[in-house]
C-alpha cells in the first residue's frame, strides 16, 4: 500500500474492509490497516489528513453495517498497548458514535490510558526490572499520551463527528482523577490525568463552538450529581475555562446562574469552590455579581452551618476578587474591552463608586454575630484586604472596634472578658467568640497599616445613610488603630501575670473543666501572636532593648506552659489545634480534629491558620539555639544541689524556649503541606508562610546541639525526680526536631527545593559539627573520589549524609533513642530516594553494615534499621540479603528440630529480643514483593501473543527478557520463603505466612498457564528457568508447606480449650483450604503442561492426598495420640480432619462422642494423584 497513490488508498481499504467483512480474515484486514494509517504516511499534511478521515468514515460505516469488525478494533486496541496510535485513537473515538460500541470504546481507551501510567510507574519504582522494560513502559506512556493529544489537535480537520465522543472522554478523565485521588505520581513529561483530561475540553472549547454548551452542560450536571471529593477537578476546569476564555464564557452566564441556585444544597467545600472559580467574570457581568450577593445574602440566613460558613467564604471572595480587579490598570482594563463583541459592551464596564466592603459591610456586620467558625474566615478575610490595600487598615479597625468591646473592658484590672467568649447550651460550653483570632488579625492590620495619614481621601470612608460624618466624629473615628494598639499594648503587660481560674470576672461555669479548657485554648493563642508581635521588634531594636524582649518572651513561654498544663489536666486531648499546642507524641496531619472528637471536645472550623510568622519561628529557632550553646549544657555537668539552682532554671528555660519553638516549627510545615500548592500565591499565605526552607539551618543546629544530654554528677542519684525529668525532656526536644527536619524534606521534595535545602544545610560551618569520626568504626563510608559524581547536587546530597546524617544516625543507635532512630531512618531514605541507584546502594552497604556488627536490642529500632536497609540495597540483591537474615532468623527463632539460639553470629541485630520484629519486616517485603510480580505477570500476558512467535523464531525480544526476570524474581521469593516454612512464628505470623503462600501460589499458577500454548500455537519446552523454578517450588517450599501447616494444627488442637484461641483457629481454618486449593491448582498446571511437553514438572513433589471426608468419631481435645489415616501424606490428613471438625462443631450440638457418617466421592482419586514417572522407576 506504500507505492499506492494517496487519493486511491480510501477506495482500497474500503474494499478491504468489504472482503473481511465476508470472510474470516478480519482480524488481520483491521489490525493492518489501523497499523498502516497510524505510521508514517508520506504525502503533504492536509491530504494524508483528508485521506484519514475519508478512511475514518469508511470504517464507521462498516462498522454500522458489520458489528464484527468493531469488535475487531476493540479487542485488538484491548490486547496490546503498543497497538495504540493517533489513527487508532480517532477510530474508537469515531465508532463510539454507534450506540452499541460507545461504552466499550470510551473503556477501551480510558484503560489504555490508565494502564499506560500505571506500567510508567511500576517500571520506574521497580528494583529487578531490566533497564530495557523500563525505557518501554516509559516511551509506550509518553506515545499513548502524545497518539491521544494528536487526535485531539486534529479534530477539528473535517472530523467533528467525534467531538461529541471526545467530550466524554475528557469528562471520563477527570472523574477518574477525583475518584483515584488525582494522579498519581507521574513526572517527567507525562502529564497527569487531570491535565490530560482539561487540556482536552480546553482544546475543544476553543476550537469547536458546538461543543462548548455541552461542556458547560455537563460541568454543571458533574457538580450537582457528584459528591463533594469526586467534582473538584470539574470545578478546575471550569476555573481555568473562565481565567483563559472569559468572553466565550459569558454567553453562558444563564447556566451558571442555574448553577448558583443549588448553593444552599451543596457541599460547603463546592459551593466555596465554584464561586471562586467563577468570580473573574464579575469584571465583565455586573449581573452575575448582583446575583452572587444575592445568593450569599440568602445562604447567611440559613439555619445549616456549613450554609453559612460556605456563604461567608464567597463574601470575603467576592470583596477581595472586586479589590483586585480595581488594582488593574486603566490600560489593560481598556484592551481587554477592545476585545470583546458589540453584545457584550455593555457589561464590561462594572464598576461602582463605593467598593464592595462598604456596601456589604452589613452582610459582615452579620456574620459577626455568627458561630466562630464564621468569625475566624471574617478576620482571616480582612487581613487579606488589608495587604491588596493598606490604606483601608483604619476602615476596618472602625468595624472591629464596637465587636471588640464586649470582649474588653478598659478600665478593669482584668481587660480581657473570656467569659463572653463561651456560653452554655443545653449542658455543653460553646465557643462564640474566637479571640484569639481577632487579636491575631487586628495585629497583623497594625503591622502592615501605612504610617501617617495619606494625602487623599480613601474609597473606604463612612457615609451614613447619606450623610457624611463630621469633621469631629471623623477624628475620633480614625483613633481607632491607636485604640487597638494601645488595647493589645494593655493585654501584653497583664498577660504574664493571668492565670486561669483568676483575675477573671465570675460566671456561671468558671470552675467547669471544659469552660476552662476553652479559655485556656484562647489565651495560649493569644500569647502566641503577642510572642509573634515581639519578635517581629527584636529585629528592630537595640542590644539593651533586645535583652528585655527576649526576657518577656521567656516568661510568656513560661505562661505558655503553665496554661497549657493547667487546661491540659482538666481535659485530654483538647489542645491539638496550634503548633506549641500539640504534645511531642501526637502530632496531628491537619488541623481539623473536629470530626474525630468527641461530644465534649470544643470544636473549631475547618479554616487553617496560625499565630505565629515563619520568620519568627525561624527566629525563635535560632534565640533557642543561641541560648542552649551560650549555656555550654553539653559540656558541663547539670548538678541538683541548692547552690546551682540558678543554672537550674535557666536550662528549665532554655528547654521551654526549645520546646515551644520546635512545636510551632513542626505545626507551621504540617499546615503548610496541608495546604498544597495551589495556594503559593496567595499574598496571606506568603505572608505568613514565606520561605519554609529558611528553618532548615536552626533545626540541624538544635538537633546537633540536644543529640547528647548533659553529663551529671557522679554523686547524683539517677532516680531523683527533676534528672529524670530534664533527661526526658531533652529526648522529646531530639525526637521534636527530628520530626520536623524530616517533615521539611518531604514538604521540599520537589527537586528545586530539595537541592536548596540540601545546600543550605550542607553550607553549615563544619565546626559545628563534632561527629565526624564517629562513623569510623562502621566502614563503607563514600568518598567523593570513589564515586565519579560530576552532579553538583549528587556531591552535596552525598557530602550532607556522610557528614550530617551518618554521625547522627551512628550515635542514636542505642536504647534509649529508639522514636529518635525510627524518625531518622525516615529521613534517611527520604534523602537517599534523590541519589543516582550507584550510590544508594553504598549507603545501602554502609547500613547492612551495621545489621551485622551492631547490638540492637530495641525491636523499633531494629525494625527501623532493617527496613532502611532493605530499601536502600538494589534488586535482586534485597531479596538475597532478606534470605539471608531469614536464614539467621530461623536459627533465632528455631524449628521443630532445632533449638533456638540467643543471638545470630553474622547479623548482631537479630536476637532474641528483636526476632519478631525483623521476622514481621521481611513477611511485609514479601507481601510487597508479591504486587510486582502481579504486575509482572499481567504484563508478561501482554506480551503472549507475539510471545510464542518469537520463541519460535529463536529472537530474543522484551518478552522473553521479562520472563527470565520474573522467574529469577520468583526463585528468590521461593527461598525466602522456605525459611518461614520451618520456623517457629507465633500465632499472628502464621496467619499472615498461610496468607501470603495462598497468594503466591495462585500467582504461581498463573505463571504456569501463561507457559501452555494457546490454541492453534505451537507448545514450546518449558524454559530451564521454569523447570528449575518448579522444582525448587516443589522441593523447599511445597514439602515444608504441609509440614507447617499439620504443626500449626496440632497447635491447635492442643489449645483448643483457651477460649482466646477460637477466633484465630476460624481464621486460620479459612486460610488452609485456601492455601492447600491454590497448591493443587497450580501442580494441576504443571501436570497439563508436562503432559503438553513430555517433561515431568513434578518429579519432586509431594503426592496429593484424598481429603474428601468427614471424621467418624469425635475425640476428647487434650489427647495426644496422632490419627490414622489409610491414605498417604498423613500430614495433610490431620489438617483437613480439622478444618472438617470446625464446621461439625459450628452445626452440631456439641454432643461429645456423636457419630458422624463417613462419605466419599464417586470420582476417580487416581485422577488427582501424581503419578512417578518412567524417569524416576
Amino acid at each position: 500500500m506504500k507505492e499506492i497513490d494517496l487519493q486511491d488508498l480510501p477506495s482500497l481499504a474500503y474494499q478491504l474492509l468489504v472482503v473481511a467483512s465476508k470472510g474470516p480474515n478480519r482480524r488481520v484486514v483491521v489490525r493492518g490497516l489501523l497499523g498502516f494509517f497510524g505510521g508514517p504516511v508520506r504525502g503533504p499534511a492536509a491530504v494524508v489528513r483528508q485521506v484519514e478521515g475519508t478512511m475514518l468514515m469508511h470504517l464507521n460505516f462498516a462498522v454500522k453495517q458489520d458489528p464484527v469488525l468493531g469488535q475487531e478494533i476493540v479487542a485488538g486496541v484491548r490486547s496490546d498497548l503498543r497497538s495504540i496510535n493517533h489513527f487508532v485513537v480517532v477510530v474508537l473515538f469515531s465508532i463510539a458514535r454507534v450506540r452499541r460500541f460507545n461504552e466499550c470504546s470510551i473503556g477501551v481507551l480510558r484503560s489504555a490510558v490508565l494502564s499506560s501510567r500505571k506500567d510508567f510507574r511500576a517500571a520506574r519504582d521497580s528494583k529487578w526490572l531490566p533497564k530495557c522494560l523500563k525505557e518501554e513502559c516509559s516511551e509506550t506512556a509518553v506515545f499513548v499520551e502524545k497518539a491521544f493529544m494528536k487526535a485531539i489537535n486534529e479534530s477539528n480537520c473535517g472530523r467533528e463527528h467525534v467531538v461529541p465522543s471526545i467530550v466524554q472522554f475528557g469528562f471520563v478523565l477527570l472523574e477518574l482523577a477525583d475518584s483515584e485521588g488525582g494522579d498519581d505520581d507521574c513526572s517527567g513529561d507525562l502529564m497527569s490525568i487531570e491535565e490530560l483530561g482539561i487540556s482536552t475540553l480546553r482544546t475543544l472549547f476553543e476550537v469547536h463552538e458546538m461543543a462548548r454548551n455541552e461542556i458547560i452542560e455537563q460541568c454543571k450536571f458533574q457538580i450537582l450529581s457528584l459528591k463533594s471529593h469526586h467534582n473538584s477537578a470539574i470545578i478546575r476546569l471550569l476555573g481555568n475555562l473562565v481565567q483563559s476564555y472569559p468572553f466565550p464564557i459569558l454567553e453562558y452566564v444563564g447556566q451558571l446562574k442555574e448553577l448558583l441556585d443549588y448553593f444552599i444544597f451543596m457541599h460547603d467545600k463546592t459551593a466555596t469552590c465554584l464561586v471562586n472559580a467563577i468570580l473573574p467574570l464579575i469584571k465583565f457581568s455586573c449581573d452575575l455579581q448582583d446575583y452572587i450577593i444575592l445568593v450569599v445574602r440568602k445562604a447567611m440566613f440559613r439555619k445549616e452551618d456549613a450554609v453559612r460558613l460556605a456563604a461567608t467564604s464567597a463574601v470575603i471572595d467576592l470583596i477581595l476578587t472586586e479589590k483586585k480587579l480595581k488594582r488593574n490598570s486603566a490600560s489593560s482594563v481598556q484592551e481587554s474591552s477592545s476585545q470583546a463583541s458589540c453584545s457584550q459592551q455593555a457589561d464590561i464596564h462594572c464598576e461602582t463608586k463605593e467598593g464592595l466592603f462598604q456596601g456589604l459591610s452589613g452582610l459582615l456586620r452579620r456574620c459577626l454575630s455568627q458561630q466562630a467558625g464564621v468569625k475566624e474566615i471574617v478576620y482571616q478575610g480582612l487581613v487579606k484586604l488589608v495587604l491588596l490595600d493598606p490604606s483601608v487598615s483604619s476602615c476596618v479597625f472602625d468595624f472591629l472596634w464596637p465587636h471588640f468591646l464586649q470582649f474588653y473592658k478598659e478600665d478593669a484590672a482584668t481587660s480581657l472578658r473570656l467569659d463572653n467568649c463561651s456560653k452554655l447550651e443545653s449542658g455543653k460550653i460553646s465557643l462564640i467568640e474566637p479571640l484569639d483570632c481577632l487579636l491575631s488579625c487586628v495585629s497583623w492590620i497594625l503591622l502592615l497599616q501605612p504610617h501617617g495619614k495619606p494625602d487623599h481621601p480613601s474609597e473606604f470612608s463612612w457615609p451614613c445613610f447619606g450623610f457624611s460624618l463630621s469633621q469631629e466624629n471623623e477624628v475620633e473615628k480614625s483613633s481607632s488603630g491607636e485604640l487597638f494598639a494601645n488595647a493589645l499594648m494593655k493585654i501584653r503587660r497583664t498577660l504574664c501575670k493571668f492565670r486561669l481560674g483568676q483575675n477573671q470576672e465570675s460566671g456561671t461555669h468558671s470552675s467547669d473543666g471544659e469552660k476552662t479548657c476553652y479559655d485556656g485554648w484562647i489565651l495560649t493563642g493569644i500569647i502566641e501572636l503577642i510572642v509573634n508581635i515581639i519578635v517581629s521588634e527584636l529585629e528592630k531594636s537595640s542590644s539593651e532593648h533586645k535583652m528585655a524582649l527576649e526576657k518577656e518572651i521567656l516568661e510568656l513561654i513560661d505562661v505558655h506552659d503553665s496554661l497549657e498544663k493547667v487546661s491540659g489536666t482538666n481535659k485530654q486531648g483538647t489542645l491539638l489545634r496550634k503548633g506549641p499546642k500539640v504534645s511531642v507524641n501526637d502530632i496531628p496531619d491537619k488541623t481539623d480534629n473536629s470530626a474525630k472528637e468527641g461530644s465534649r471536645r470544643p470544636k473549631f472550623s475547618q479554616v487553617k491558620r496560625n499565630f505565629l510568622a515563619t520568620s519568627s519561628i525561624h527566629q525563635l529557632l535560632e534565640n533557642a539555639a543561641k541560648s542552649y550553646n551560650a549555656g555550654n549544657y553539653n559540656n558541663q555537668a547539670v548538678s541538683q544541689s541548692n547552690s546551682q539552682s540558678s543554672s537550674k532554671k535557666a536550662f528549665g528555660q532554655c528547654l521551654k524556649l526549645v520546646s515551644f519553638a520546635l512545636k510551632s516549627c513542626l505545626h507551621q510545615i504540617k499546615l503548610i503541606a496541608s495546604l498544597g500548592p495551589k495556594h503559593t500565591g496567595d499574598p496571606f499565605e506568603t505572608l505568613i508562610y514565606g520561605d519554609v526552607k529558611q528553618l532548615g539551618r536552626p533545626i540541624m543546629q538544635l538537633t546537633w546541639l540536644l543529640k547528647s544530654g548533659p553529663k551529671l554528677e557522679s554523686n547524683m542519684k539517677k532516680k531523683e525526680a527533676k534528672g529524670r525529668k530534664l533527661g526526658e525532656a531533652k529526648e522529646d526536644h531530639l525526637h521534636l526536631s527530628l520530626l520536623c527536619l524530616n517533615e521539611l524534606f518531604k514538604l521540599n521534595s520537589s527537586q528545586d527545593n530539595f537541592n536548596k535545602l540540601i545546600e543550605d544545610l550542607v553550607s553549615v560551618a563544619v565546626a559545628d559539627f563534632e561527629l565526624q569520626s564517629e562513623i569510623d568504626h562502621f566502614p563503607g563510608s563514600i568518598q567523593e573520589q570513589d564515586l565519579m559524581m560530576d552532579d553538583h547536587h549528587v556531591k552535596c546530597i552525598n557530602l550532607f549524609l556522610e557528614k550530617r546524617i551518618k554521625p547522627l544516625y551512628s550515635l542514636l543507635l542505642s536504647p534509649s533513642f529508639s522514636q529518635e532512630t525510627e524518625v531518622l531512618s525516615e529521613l534517611f531514605l527520604t534523602i537517599c530516594k534523590k541519589l543516582p541507584s550507584k550510590i544508594k546502594v553504598s549507603h545501602g552497604n554502609w547500613v547492612v553494615t551495621i545489621c551485622r556488627n551492631s547490638m540492637i536490642e530495641n525491636p523499633k529500632v531494629a525494625r527501623s534499621v532493617v527496613v532502611l536497609a532493605i530499601h536502600l540495597v538494589s534488586g535482586p540483591n534485597d531479596l538475597i540479603l532478606a534470605h539471608e537474615m531469614a536464614s539467621e532468623l530461623l536459627k533465632v527463632m528455631g524449628s521443630e528440630d532445632k533449638e533456638p539460639i540467643e543471638l545470630s553470629e553474622t547479623f548482631a541485630i537479630i536476637n532474641h529480643l528483636t526476632k519478631t520484629a525483623i521476622a514481621s519486616v521481611l513477611l511485609k517485603l514479601v507481601e510487597s514483593s508479591l504486587l510486582d510480580l502481579d504486575w509482572a505477570i499481567s504484563k508478561l500476558k501482554t506480551y503472549s501473543a507475539s510471545y510464542h512467535e518469537t520463541r519460535v523464531s529463536g529472537d530474543r525480544s522484551n518478552g522473553s527478557v521479562l520472563e527470565e526476570a520474573l522467574y529469577s524474581r520468583t526463585e528468590a521469593l521461593v527461598n525466602l520463603l522456605s525459611c518461614f516454612a520451618v520456623m517457629n512464628l507465633d500465632d499472628s505470623q502464621s496467619e499472615q505466612l498461610l496468607r501470603i503462600t495462598a497468594k503466591f501460589y495462585k500467582l504461581l499458577a498463573r505463571m504456569t498457564k501463561l507457559c501452555i500454548a494457546p490454541k492453534g500455537s505451537k507448545q514450546l519446552l518449558p524454559g530451564q528457568k521454569f523447570q528449575k523454578l518448579a522444582e525448587i517450588t516443589c522441593r523447599k517450599l511445597t514439602s515444608p508447606l504441609y509440614n507447617f501447616v499439620a504443626l500449626v494444627q496440632r497447635n491447635q488442637q492442643e489449645n483448643i480449650q483457651s477460649k482466646g484461641i477460637i477466633s484465630k483457629i476460624k481464621r486460620e481454618s479459612k486460610c488452609i483450604p485456601e492455601l492447600i486449593f491454590q497448591i493443587e491448582d497450580y501442580e494441576r498446571y504443571l501436570i497439563q503442561l508436562s503432559k503438553l511437553t513430555k517433561v515431568n514438572l513434578l518429579r519432586h513433589a509431594k503426592r496429593s492426598t484424598a481429603r474428601d471426608f468427614k471424621i467418624l468419631e469425635t475425640k476428647k481435645p487434650d489427647r495426644n495420640e496422632p490419627s490414622s489415616s489409610s491414605s498417604e501424606g498423613g500430614d495433610v490428613n490431620q489438617l483437613v480432619k480439622d478444618a472438617s471438625m470446625e464446621s461439625s462443631d459450628e452445626g452440631s450440638t456439641g454432643e461429645e462422642g456423636q457419630q458422624m457418617v463417613l462419605k466419599r466421592k464417586k470420582t476417580k482419586l487416581n485422577k488427582h494423584v501424581v503419578q512417578d514417572s518412567d524417569e524416576d522407576m
